[in-house]
């Protein structure tokens, strides 16, 4: 099995749950409240973990409380934590989560140590990263930060998985040291440059994105599956029916799980299957890491077929 290298954020999970989200200058009364490790690196390194994967994670984390449960959320996993570093002055990264009746969730974050993770940083794991096969990365630590460790995973001849959230533009010249983009529909939009809020658009934003240079573009679409395409084809994944009920994580837990399934050598195909069966688990729970399920839950879904429409190009 491959090793899988996360690189990104922590985020403590501060969770809201209310029938109604309030407008602006009102109050309403909330049903619970809960806290939970997260971010979207954290998330991402434990949804393959938790899947069986050979994963290590590296990030900066606040000398607090938070801190501490986010290293024991790691070693609960089986996740290599030995190039997670700690910053003396700033507070470990949170999360302000309100998720309403629909499962739908708005979020604020305030990513404290997270943007203290630095070139530097990245250098001084070159090591990490040279030994390792996967990298998989996101945008809640410094935008320089991102663009080290995909110039050294790719002088490095590693596998380089890219998820651009929260929505940023990237720099083009990092574009074709990217193999797999996996958006979501609203940063698809703003790479694009294009709308995507129908299969159509996501079927021209991925074209685009692939004539920016991006080798295999994957977009995220929510209750209407996920596509994919490289210069080979087009397609289209359906999603799992299932009743929300927290939709935090589902896109960590897909990137999670897709590159689990890139280092047990499955074709993108058949990674692509497992995430979409493992990220439609994942809103069936409340919670960022509580929610991302294991193999064995994934297998018991995958019963079923799932449908793909493939359009040779």
């Amino acid at each position: 099995m491959k090793k899988i290298l996360v690189i990104g954020s922590f985020m403590t999970d501060l969770v809201v749950q209310t029938d109604k989200v309030p407008v602006e200058g009102e109050t309403t009364i909330g049903k619970t409240f809960n806290r939970f490790t997260g971010g979207k690196g954290a998330n991402q390194a434990v949804a393959a973990a938790r899947l069986g994967g050979n994963v290590t994670m590296a990030g900066k984390l606040g000398k607090d409380d938070f801190g501490k449960e986010h290293m024991e959320a790691l070693k609960a996993n089986g996740i290599d934590f030995h190039s997670v570093l700690f910053d003396p002055e700033a507070s470990t990264g949170i999360g302000n989560i309100v998720i309403d009746s629909t499962g739908n969730n708005r979020i604020i974050v305030v990513p404290g140590a997270n943007l203290k993770l630095t070139e530097q940083d990245i250098e001084n794991m070159e090591t990490v990263i040279r030994t390792s096969d996967i990298v998989v990365l996101q945008l809640e630590i410094p935008m320089a930060t991102v663009y080290k460790a995909v110039d050294l995973a790719n002088r490095h001849g590693k596998t380089v998985i890219l998820n651009p959230a929260p929505a940023q533009k990237i720099n083009p010249d990092i574009v074709n040291k990217v193999d797999y983009i996996i958006p979501n529909e609203t940063e698809a939009s703003l790479l694009a440059n294009v709308e995507v809020k129908s299969l159509e658009d996501a079927r021209k934003a991925s074209e685009m994105l692939l004539n920016q240079g991006y080798k295999n573009v994957i977009i995220t679409l929510g209750e209407k599956g996920v596509v994919c395409r490289n210069h080979e084809q087009f397609e289209h994944f359906k999603p799992y029916k299932v009743k929300a009920v927290d939709t935090t994580a589902a896109g960590d837990s897909f990137i999670g799980s897709f590159a689990f399934g890139l280092s047990k050598d499955l074709s993108i195909d058949q990674a692509i299957e497992l995430a979409v069966a493992a990220s439609a688990l994942t809103v069936t729970k409340l919670g960022a890491q509580p929610s991302l399920p294991t193999m064995e839950e994934v297998e018991a879904l995958r019963k079923g077929p799932i449908n793909v429409k493939v359009d040779q190009l």
